[in-house]
């Protein structure tokens, strides 16, 4: 059962809830963020959430991360909710059914339910958005071509964001949540947020050997993997072409030709020989100079 869980999945310690990130883990825990108390509050932010994982001893140093991160042991999890386990799932309202309906998601045992739906299973918390998480990378795409059906039928629209910036700032977000299909509103109802991982179990971390900092323009040259994460494009910035790379949606479907400035992201070069300009250290920040769609 641990090494099936990945991105989606959420971990009970003790009174508080976190949200697993990412495939790649240490051997020995998860790297997790906590978003829910059992009371049914919210942790308001990653910044808070990792200030509650520091006060419970919680902050790891990842020596092949470079960086710290809040990580559950394996013995320290008291439960786990999976969200392809559809007997775990609460009963979900119309809107929702039609919705997996449509995407043709209904009866898939690789889409699974995550995100507030999911925690209302054990917490007594009033669910928002829809969030689901998609295991397997054909599921995934033929998921997406009909999601792109819907946007140009009308049945969806883009969402706007009015309060999570992080990382970005408000002009940058909404554009580029203009431009996605992944997220969006359906039937000017249901708010959704779906996310395509390459992995169906856990792996080890992929080390890395050192980083640097970046600062400036870049321009998307080529979206290599703008749907599954990680999203990796091609682009060229002031020291030549470059591998961006970011495990966060708000970076995914980036359109080609897009200009971004970059401030203090992080350029990792990793142990195997490749190096990526990473869009997911806090202290990186992501605006938009030019779109082109």
């Amino acid at each position: 059962m641990l090494d099936q869980v990945i991105e989606g999945y959420v971990l009970l310690h003790r009174d508080t809830l976190w949200m697993v990130k990412g495939c790649e883990h240490p051997i020995n825990g998860f790297i997790a963020y906590p978003r829910y108390f059992k009371d049914g509050s919210k942790v308001k932010d990653p910044i808070h959430g990792l200030d509650i994982a520091r006060r419970l001893g919680l902050v790891k140093y990842i020596d092949g991360l470079k960086m710290e991160v809040p990580v559950i042991p394996r013995y320290a999890i008291d439960s786990i909710l999976d969200p392809f386990n559809r007997s775990l799932w609460p009963s979900l309202p119309n809107i929702i059914n039609e919705f997996l309906n449509e995407i043709g998601a209904l009866n898939s045992e690789d889409v699974g339910l995550t995100g507030s739906y999911l925690v209302s299973s054990l917490v007594s918390i009033k669910p928002r958005d829809l969030d689901l998480i998609i295991r397997d990378v054909r599921e995934g795409l033929r998921i997406y071509d009909v999601l792109k059906d819907l946007r140009e039928d009308g049945i969806t629209e883009h969402h706007i964001e009015s309060k999570d910036f992080s990382g970005t700032d408000p002009i940058t977000r909404n554009e580029l949540l203009r431009r996605r299909v992944l997220e969006g509103v359906y039937r000017d109802k249901l708010v959704y947020s779906i996310r395509v991982v390459s992995c169906k179990q856990n792996t080890e971390i992929r080390p890395i050997s050192y980083i640097s900092y970046y600062t400036g323009k870049v321009r998307i040259t080529q979206a290599l993997s703008p749907i599954i994460m990680p999203y990796i494009y091609e682009a060229l910035g002031s020291g030549g072409a470059v591998l961006i790379k970011s495990q966060r949606m708000r970076f995914s479907e980036i359109p080609v030709n897009t200009e971004l400035f970059l401030s203090s992201c992080r350029v990792e070069r990793y142990v195997s020989g490749e190096t990526y300009l990473s869009l997911d250290n806090p202290e990186c920040k992501v605006s938009i100079v030019d779109i082109n769609y």
